[in-house]
């Protein structure tokens, strides 16, 4: 048979009683350095700050929110950023005799397609490859645009 117990002393008691009321802390003047101070009253006027902001909730409180604010803006900047950067990168994409071969012959094969299944007239189906060609060579020039931007974020150029 194994029993655990756990028993509280009275040194147990108040060391939880100081770890919750934050008796527990390092001393105020360990939490800035003497020599950042040209005098003693400097270095207590710090210290006496660092403990007013570790002690008071209403602080700690207000810091987490604009933490959190900072860091949404921040991430804003950085979308607003790679928007114009796809931007200028999409204004530069070309496509290649490739790309441009097998959109064509994909635009083809769709637009016959729909003739077969009476979605569109003999008389249409022109005009229905040269509309899946442009849509085609945007959708692939979204592709090259999104790869190089996101190659580009990998290698840390952006």
């Amino acid at each position: 048979m194994n029993i655990n117990a756990n028993i509280e002393t009275a040194e147990s008691v108040r060391e939880k009683a100081k770890a919750a009321l934050g008796l527990d802390l390092s001393s105020a003047l360990d939490l800035v350095s003497r020599s950042d101070y040209d005098s003693e009253e400097a270095y207590l006027d710090a210290a006496t700050k660092a403990e007013l902001e570790r002690s008071n909730p209403e602080y700690r409180s207000i810091r987490s929110r604009l933490k959190a604010e900072l860091r949404q803006r921040t991430e804003q900047e950085e979308r607003k950023a790679q928007g114009e950067a796809y931007k200028a990168i999409r204004a530069s994409v070309s496509l290649d005799s490739v790309d441009q071969k097998n959109i064509d012959t994909e635009a083809a094969d769709l637009a016959r397609r729909d003739l077969a299944a009476g979605r569109i007239s003999a008389s249409a189906l022109g005009a229905t490859i040269e509309q899946y060609a442009r849509d085609l060579s945007e959708k692939k020039k979204d592709s090259k645009a999104s790869n190089t931007l996101f190659n580009a974020m990998l290698r840390g150029q952006m």
